[in-house]
């Protein structure tokens, strides 16, 4: 059997060579990491929990980035929020010269609401502090290449009931609701709707009369049942213009 040939990207314009911990085929499918910051402490920071298990190619300057962006073609971009400018994420050539399957981190020296909320609804699946723990970002990648988001947890309740506001700005390409719902327990499809509209689960707790431990119990099995492994994708799969919440049920199952 031959073995698993790595990615071209991986042995072309730069790229380093992961050599540490993975055996051939694993170290095909680890996902490639662009690091874009001019911060060359924060670079170092971000290198210490990713060097010798992922790809790695460094990035310093935003034209090079912006004229080159489609040629590195990353898995994952790990971008600092201050080598954007005053422009931000936008829709600016970096944004527009990125694949479909790359997924942006932003890392903000200040993060707040307001700009986790905006670079989230620009499309970024992550939005981290930008002296994050190395190993923590070692997590982000792998959760944020397995298509989840990682952002603070109160910023997804915020995010959804900005889209349940204003559903005309839901992603594209999202899954509609269908009959997977049918799958739920009538409490089940209580709670999942009620994150739907942006609660949290100190929330649905107190609206339920329930455990905050029970209300976690009951996601993990909505998740398990639709296929989702977050509350945004489960949001974003339930926000809808037309929506209207059921009713309580007297069922507690």
């Amino acid at each position: 059997m031959s073995s698993v040939a790595s990615p071209p990207r991986v042995t072309r314009f730069g790229w380093t060579q992961p050599n540490r911990g993975r055996t051939t085929s694993n170290a095909a499918a680890a996902p490639a990491v662009l690091i874009a910051t001019s911060d060359g402490h924060a670079r170092t920071r971000w290198k210490e929990g990713l060097v010798g298990s992922y790809p790695i190619r460094e990035v310093a300057d935003r034209s090079f980035l912006e004229k080159n962006i489609g040629v590195l073609n990353p898995d994952v971009l790990l971008l600092d929020i201050e080598l954007l400018g005053v422009g931000g994420i936008g829709d600016g050539p970096i944004i527009r010269g990125l694949s479909r399957n790359t997924r942006i981190v932003l890392l903000s020296p200040r993060p707040n609401e307001l700009e986790g909320i905006r670079v989230l609804k620009a499309g970024a699946k992550g939005y981290c502090k930008k002296d994050i723990d190395p190993q923590v970002l070692r997590k982000v990648v792998d959760r944020i290449h397995d298509g989840e988001i990682w952002a603070e947890r109160k910023l997804i309740p915020k995010l959804l009931e900005e889209y349940s506001h204003h559903p005309e700005e839901k992603p594209e390409g999202l899954p509609k609701a269908d009959g997977r719902l049918d799958l739920l327990t009538p409490r089940e499809r209580e709670i999942a709707f009620l994150i739907g509209a942006g609660a949290s689960n100190k929330q649905i707790a107190s609206r339920l009369q329930v455990g905050e431990g029970t209300v976690k119990a009951h996601l993990t099995a909505i998740f398990r049942k639709l296929g989702f492994s977050d509350r945004l994708q489960l949001g974003l799969f339930l926000v809808n213009p037309n929506f209207v919440e059921p009713r309580p049920s007297p069922s507690r199952a």
